[in-house]
């Protein structure tokens, strides 16, 4: 099987682009081992390898920059995945390359697809299994009405018709359709859209130019083009939050200070006025000296270790060691009770507490 690669990207003079994959034509995911890529122009590069479908099941690649000193650069893309043991055509892909300080990626990342956008429907369309093209773009800011549509200047594509465009579904994180467009109808402009359809109407063309795509001409061969990011404003989304050390969140079960347990009523708040994000500041151990100066959140001894302070003592105590909470509570609303937080003063009451507790119950903790 051949596979051509062809990237457009803008270059300048002195810089270049390889690919990397899971091939070991591909360097096997190792940067240094690359397969260089052929300039055809300021706008496109390209490379062809020969495999063997039989030996591999999926093949997963990514771009490589390097610039004019040598160092180099992987794309923000690590989702050009495509299964090929069964393929039965040669593959010709062009793809757009994803800078990784598209703001749009940030669209990608967990808090939004495990949360924000969770709940979004999916429109669901028959595949054509006799295709010649497949479309493939990032939507991310698409409404739960809307999905991606597709219009050109082709019979395929519709004239540009937006009384009927073509509608893509949504796999994984991709917007996606397959076409069988016949040679003659190269080479052809299109741009992607929004549909609305609840209202089942055009509602609007992506910004920027046309985009182009040509035909090289081979037969028996399937092409795949990954146009990036649908072309709309990045500030659709809208969404408030707050920054905030574990420390301010004081409550009537702490000791003196915030504690990991507060959290939970931090999130319970944030919810109830509507906030989509809580960034708390960084909750790793400081003690450095057991004074005042290691309550500075970002002067961490350790990359893992958590600060012992926000410990909660009452979870920690269990059954065994409530005779000994029960004597602190005077001690707790004395360190309550107080304008601000005495660091000193509950870092060392704490720790002692801890001591006492391990004491109590340490065969059970080792």
């Amino acid at each position: 099987m051949k596979i051509d690669f062809y990237l457009r990207f803008h270059t300048k003079f002195g810089q270049s682009l390889a690919i990397t994959g899971n091939l070991p034509v591909l360097g096997e995911d190792e940067p240094d081992k690359a397969l260089p890529m052929s300039f055809l122009s300021d706008e496109l590069w390209q490379v062809s390898i020969e495999i063997d479908p039989s030996e591999t099941e999926t093949l997963r690649y990514r771009y490589i920059f390097i610039d004019e000193k040598g160092v180099w650069e992987k794309e923000a893309e690590k989702e050009r995945i495509v299964e090929i043991k069964k393929a039965k055509h040669d593959l010709l892909f062009v793809d757009t390359w994803n800078d990784p300080s598209l703001f749009e990626n940030s669209f990608y990342s967990a808090p939004f697809k495990e949360v924000f956008f969770r709940d979004r429907k999916k429109l669901k369309l028959k595949k054509n299994n006799f295709y010649t093209h497949q479309f493939k773009i990032k939507a991310p800011l698409v409404s739960p009405d809307e999905t991606v549509c597709l219009l050109g200047s082709s019979e395929t594509l519709g004239y540009w018709n937006t009384d009927t465009p073509i509608l893509l579904s949504k796999k994984g994180n991709w917007w996606t359709v397959h076409l069988e467009i016949p040679a003659s109808e190269f080479a052809m402009s299109y741009k992607y859209g929004v549909y609305n359809l609840k209202t089942g109407s055009f509602v609007r063309f992506e910004n920027g130019d046309n985009r182009i795509l040509h035909n090289d001409g081979s037969v028996n061969k399937k092409t795949i083009i990954h146009d990036g990011f649908l072309r709309l404003p990045v500030n659709q989304w809208k969404g408030t939050g707050l920054a905030i050390p574990v420390f301010s969140l004081r409550s009537n079960n702490s000791f003196g200070i915030g504690e990991f347990n507060d959290i939970k009523l931090l999130v319970d708040w944030a919810d109830e006025v509507g906030m989509k994000m809580i960034q708390l500041l960084p909750i790793n151990d400081t003690s450095a000296t057991n004074t005042w100066k290691d309550s500075y959140p970002y002067a961490a001894i350790s990359a893992f270790a958590l600060h012992p302070i926000y410990i909660n003592l009452q979870k920690v105590a269990g059954k065994k060691g409530e005779p000994i909470i029960k004597t602190l509570n005077k001690k707790q609303k004395q360190l309550n009770g107080l304008a601000e937080i005495d660091y000193e003063q509950v870092i060392h009451f704490k720790i002692n507490v801890l001591h006492e507790l391990f004491d109590l119950d340490n065969l059970d903790f080792l």
